[in-house]
């Protein structure tokens, strides 16, 4: 089979790989379709722990094998990658906090994704898809399970106000959640015009430029008091820092983004965050009690139904042969995109 493969800080191949035969409980998915995520990019830019690697977990295609033990019937079915491998045994994950397994692995980022033609994995993370949900929705359903986790952490109810600091693919998705879920304002911020304009065509009622106007007054003026729940998605410290500038007192702060490791913040934050009262809250991926969670059900059928648009998400589609030119005028900044397809 052919890969694209990380093999280095800012070094990407598209090579032949043996094709894996599934292993016992485990099966082979033919990939069909597999997003970029934007982790996939810093694992790019900056370097990886473990390569050279197959990265790509948002991915989705047809089982076209299974290994001894796995239950009947799977061959020939749709399935999207479900990449976290939980051990299943440890404390955290008999509570249902399979994110903070110690012992856990990551199909994508610890053990070779779906940047290829062919993927091996657990049969339990193999999600199986309904008919009628195209691959590539599919393939989304892992981001859109992200954005519905965020809004449990942030315990969201209908009719709340809430700020999404974030237009990108996450932030967007969460836009579509609080639609879907029946929020009060839905208030976006982002520096690009054209991810704003898709904020609003996905459901914000307002989309702000933090650089051309003052985000707390404009937030007030829309609230009264501040957002019930904020939500921080674009992973850089300016957004950080605004989180507990335009949330009310007592009021909720999601910290989603992946912020650079090498800032830090000013103390003024914190202290912002006692004088507020506010809960604040961390969000690493998107699982809950049974395993996936029904956030991955929930997304899986929205999705299925339209409430959840995929193809407003989508910008582009290349060939996986493609995605080490990809990767590289993507980390220079050489194009706008939302979410682009590699196509094996």
């Amino acid at each position: 089979m052919y890969a694209a493969v990380l093999e280095s800080k800012g070094q990407m191949s598209y090579r032949e790989l043996p094709t894996p035969d599934p292993r016992a409980g485990h099966v082979l998915l033919r990939v069909r379709a597999a997003s970029i995520c934007g982790s996939d990019l810093h694992r790019y830019t900056r370097g990886h722990k473990v390569a050279p690697l197959v990265l790509g977990h948002e991915a989705s295609g047809e089982i076209v094998a299974a290994g001894p033990g796995t239950r009947p019937g799977l061959v020939g079915r749709a399935a999207a990658i479900i990449p976290l491998v939980p051990c299943f045994d440890c404390a955290q994950c008999q509570a249902g906090r399979y994110s903070a397994c110690k012992r856990y692995s990551f199909i994508g980022s610890r053990q070779n994704g779906g940047y290829a033609e062919y993927v091996e994995l657990p049969e339990r993370n193999a999600l199986l898809l309904p008919a009628g949900l195209s691959l590539e929705a599919a393939a989304l359903v892992e981001p859109a399970s992200v954005a519905r986790h965020i809004l449990d952490l942030g315990a969201f109810q209908p009719g709340q106000n809430v700020v999404v600091l974030g237009a990108g693919s996450i932030g967007l998705m969460a836009v579509q959640w609080l639609r879907i879920l029946g929020a009060g304002q839905i208030i976006s911020s982002d520096i690009a015009a054209a991810n704003r304009q898709a904020a609003l065509e996905l459901g914000a009622d307002a989309a702000l430029d933090p650089l051309a106007e003052d985000l707390v007054q404009a937030v007030q003026a829309r609230t009264g008091t501040g957002a019930d729940l904020v939500l921080e998605t674009a992973g850089v410290p300016q957004t950080l820092q605004q989180t507990v500038r335009v949330v009310r007192p007592g009021g909720f702060v999601v910290l989603a983004g992946n912020q650079p490791l090498d800032q830090s913040l000013p103390l003024s934050w914190i202290e912002e965050l006692e004088r507020g009262e506010l809960h604040l809250r961390g969000c690493f991926m998107s699982y809950s009690a049974p395993f996936p969670g029904h956030e991955w059900t929930d997304a899986i059928e929205m999705a299925r139904t339209g409430q959840l648009n995929t193809a407003a998400m989508i910008s582009h589609r290349f060939p996986l042969s493609q995605a080490p030119a990809v990767f590289a005028q993507m980390a220079a900044h050489a194009f706008d995109y939302r979410k682009i397809m590699l196509i094996p």
